[in-house]
C-alpha cells in the first residue's frame, strides 16, 4: 500500500490545480494517474485536435471566395495525409512535453494506468494500491454511442477515432447536430467530402441562439446537407460497403435514405465515472 497526500486522476483540466498545490504546500506527497495519453481530451482528442484541422478547413473557404476580390486563385490538391499528418504531430509534441513535466517532476508521482476504487480514500492502479486524504477526480468524457439497429454491424467512426484517418471519405454521413458534427461536417466537406447532417433537434446547433443557429445553417447548407428533426432509425451495410442509413422526420412518417461511405457518430459525450467504481468508495452520482 502506498499512501498520499493527494491523488489526482487525468491530466487535462486537473493540471491547473497541481502546481498552485505544490507550490502552497511542497511537502505535500502527491500523485498523478491517467490511463490514456498525458494531456487530457481537450489537447489529445477535442479541441486542440479539431481547431488544427479547421486552419485548413477555413482557409479552403477563404480560398474559395477569392474571385469576390478580384484574386484569380486556384486549389490544385488537398493533401489529406499531409494535413492530418500536421495536426498528429503537433499533437504529440504537446503530449511529449506534458508526459515529460510529469515524470520528471521530483515533487509527484505519475502513473500510466487504470485507476478504480476498491474502498473509500482506496484506489487499485495497475498492481499496485493507493490511498490518498484527498481525491481530486477530473476524468473526462467519452464518446456517447446512440443505439441503433444495425450500427455496430456496418461499424462507425466517432470523434476520437476520426483523428487516425488517412483516406477523407468519399461520402459521410454525421450523426448528431451539435457542435462535433458543425466542427468535422465543415472540415470534411472543405476536404471534399459529400457530407450529410442527421440531427435530432428541430434547430441545428441547438444549444446556441436560434439567430446564430440559423445563421450557421443557411451558411454551411452551402457545402453540405443539414437535416434537422430526424433520427436514424436503421442502418444497413451493402455489398459494396457501403452504409445506407434510414432515417424518420420525427414528427411524421415521412423517412431519408442517405446511402455512404462513412458513419460518424456526434450524438455528444458521457461521463468516464463508471470505470472508477464509484459504488466501492461509498460516492453516489446522479444521471
Amino acid at each position: 500500500m502506498k499512501y498520499y497526500d493527494l491523488t489526482v486522476i487525468g491530466t487535462g483540466s486537473a493540471m491547473n490545480y497541481i502546481n498552485p498545490i505544490m507550490d502552497s504546500n511542497p511537502e505535500m506527497k502527491i500523485t498523478v494517474i491517467d490511463k490514456d495519453e498525458p494531456g487530457g481530451i481537450f489537447l489529445t482528442k477535442g479541441c486542440i485536435p479539431s481547431k488544427i484541422l479547421l486552419c485548413p478547413a477555413e482557409l479552403i473557404r477563404e480560398l474559395e471566395t477569392s474571385s469576390l476580390f478580384g484574386i484569380k486563385a486556384e486549389i490544385k490538391d488537398i493533401d489529406f495525409i499531409a494535413i492530418m499528418e500536421r495536426m498528429r504531430r503537433k499533437i504529440k509534441a504537446n503530449t511529449e512535453a506534458v508526459r515529460e513535466g510529469l515524470t520528471k517532476n521530483p515533487n509527484l508521482e505519475y502513473y500510466h494506468e487504470s485507476a478504480e476504487f476498491i474502498s473509500p480514500y482506496t484506489l487499485k492502479v495497475g498492481d499496485k494500491t493507493l490511498s490518498s486524504k484527498m481525491i481530486f477526480l477530473c476524468i473526462g468524457s467519452r464518446p456517447a454511442i446512440t443505439r441503433v439497429k444495425g450500427l455496430e454491424e456496418a461499424a462507425y467512426l466517432t470523434s476520437d477515432y476520426v483523428l487516425k484517418l488517412n483516406e477523407c471519405p468519399r461520402k459521410l454521413a454525421i450523426l448528431g447536430g451539435s457542435y462535433i458534427a458543425a466542427e468535422y461536417g465543415h472540415f470534411f466537406s472543405a476536404m471534399g467530402a459529400e457530407v450529410t447532417v442527421i440531427g435530432r433537434n428541430l434547430l441545428f446547433l441547438p444549444q446556441e441562439e436560434p439567430e446564430i443557429s440559423r445563421l450557421a445553417r443557411i451558411k454551411m447548407s452551402q457545402y453540405m446537407v443539414i437535416l434537422t428533426n430526424h433520427e436514424a432509425i436503421e442502418v444497413r451495410k451493402e455489398d459494396n460497403g457501403q452504409k445506407t442509413i434510414v432515417a424518420k422526420e420525427r414528427n411524421s412518417e415521412k423517412g431519408v435514405k442517405i446511402t455512404v461511405d462513412e458513419i460518424l457518430l456526434a450524438t455528444g459525450r458521457t461521463p468516464n465515472t463508471d470505470i472508477l467504481h464509484p459504488e466501492m468508495a461509498e460516492l453516489k452520482t446522479d444521471a
